[in-house]
């Protein structure tokens, strides 16, 4: 790096050297560290700023470099139709024991749960499946998420999950029905993992520990709020964004499009479909066990399609309206309702996996058509268009390139562990893909933030 890119220590320092707010009203500052550090952190996700909060608490000089114009990384809130909307993390999986519960109690979000139980499934020609249907749907997947599945692979190689549990593949079923259940089924698996079932692992699906949780919380006031609280009185530098991190003598130098800054340690949280990317440059580069890790781990896509309606049109104590389809690209498999928690007609589509990357490829108006379709099959063609609709491509977003992890057939939790291991003892990673707790879950990511401070004061 050349003197006129670096900046002098002396001018970092007093860069850097900005005063500290408490966390909360009436909160102090932790005891000051017996060496304070200068610390950069890149990136204002859940994970950077749970590793700035706990290392500015600490008492070390700390600065967040943020390409966006805004914090919360692919924890995005927006405003929509008078109501705050999450566009990408929503819920809260999991809330007893979950370190995201108390952060949201203590921002005064109100929690909403969610559960499947309260679903409306509808076939493709419009039928309203039966109680006994849709409780033979919903037992089949709560044996697919079950940590003791009597569908888990015993023993062998690795095969995709898809490989492993045959009434995943609709080419395997007897009846149209049954055809159409498992392509249901296979989107479902799309939609929480961000990858298709044919790449998932079934070790790696059927290996983590415990269930996936049946009770979720959406969050009235959005994910925001959160990363506000954790955000407050941090110094924050947003359109920051980090083109190179090398090593230099003792410490590190982050370079950015405009600056370069120098720093005793670093906090690297970038989203995996970014480290895959290669957009940063690192000097020396990564070591062989991480560049594995991220050539390895899946880059999981899943999207939105909101639609507002002058009215609710649908069975109002409904939290999700659930379609099977004949079509290789459902639209519409899973579409959470807002109205029982928030009371505005807004309905939310998810899509996940490959089906998600072909049609973000569509124009807003083309997508909302997509699911309007679903819609019309299930309750008649006289309901009303949508007065707003908006619509998410997390794999076009050049500062998330993807939603989350998943790890396909290959891979194990041994490469999250590998990507979050310190590097020289002055490079620290995390985020969701670099953690080996929870991997994948927006706790996951604070959990990794705050484990990488963890280590940083540790010494």
């Amino acid at each position: 790096m050349s003197a006129s890119q670096a900046l002098s220590r002396r001018h970092l320092l007093r860069l850097l050297g900005t005063a500290a707010l408490p966390l909360m009203p009436g909160e102090g500052r932790a005891q000051a560290a017996a060496r304070p550090l200068n610390v950069i952190v890149v990136g204002a996700g859940l994970a950077g700023l749970g590793a700035a909060r706990a290392l500015h608490d600490a008492g070390h000089r700390v600065t967040v470099l943020e390409a966006r114009p805004r914090t919360g990384g692919r924890m995005h809130t927006v405003t929509f139709r008078g109501q705050r909307l999450d566009m990408g993390g929503a819920w809260i999986h999991g809330p007893e024991g979950n370190p995201l519960t108390p952060l949201a109690d203590a921002a005064g979000i109100r929690r909403m749960p969610t559960y499947d139980a309260r679903s409306v499934m509808f076939d493709a020609d419009g039928r309203r499946l039966t109680e006994a249907e849709t409780t033979a749907i919903f037992d089949t997947v709560g044996q697919l998420i079950a940590h003791d599945s009597p569908f888990a692979p015993r023993g062998g190689r690795d095969v995709s999950l898809a490989e492993a549990v045959p009434l995943l593949d609709p080419t395997t079923r007897a009846t149209p029905y049954e055809k159409r259940v498992a392509r249901w089924l296979s989107a479902y698996v799309a939609g929480y993992a961000g990858g298709d079932a044919s790449e998932v692992s079934a070790q790696s699906w059927f290996g983590g520990e415990g269930e996936i949780p049946e009770e979720n919380h959406l969050l009235a006031q959005g994910y925001n709020a959160i990363t506000d609280l954790l955000a407050r009185g941090l110094d924050i530098r947003l359109r920051q964004s980090v083109r190179a991190i090398r090593l230099v003598g003792s410490g590190v130098v982050v370079a950015t499009q405009s600056e370069a800054f120098f720093a005793d340690r670093v906090v690297v949280t970038l989203p995996l479909g970014v480290l895959k990317r290669g957009d940063v440059v690192f000097d020396p580069p990564l070591p062989a066990a991480h560049q594995g890790a991220i050539a390895r781990i899946g880059n999981g896509l899943l999207n939105k399609i909101v639609l507002a309606f002058p009215r609710p049109f649908w069975p109002v104590e409904a939290h999700y309206l659930r379609s099977l389809s004949d079509a290789p690209d459902n639209a519409a498999p899973e579409i959470v309702s807002l109205q029982p928690h928030l009371n505005v007609p807004v309905l939310v589509a998810l899509v996940g996996g490959s089906a998600a990357q072909r049609i973000e490829m569509l124009p807003d108006a083309a997508q909302a058509d997509l699911v309007m379709d679903a819609l019309r099959r299930m309750f008649g063609n006289g309901i009303p268009r949508p007065v707003e609709t908006r619509v998410t491509r997390w794999s076009r977003d050049v500062h998330a390139r993807g939603s989350y992890s998943f790890l396909p057939v290959g891979a194990s939790v041994d490469d999250h562990a590998a990507l979050s291991r310190p590097i020289a003892g002055r490079i620290f990673l995390a985020g969701e893909a670099a953690t080996s707790e929870a991997p994948s879950y927006a706790h996951g990511a604070l959990l990794g933030g705050r484990r990488a401070a963890a280590e940083i004061l540790a010494g």
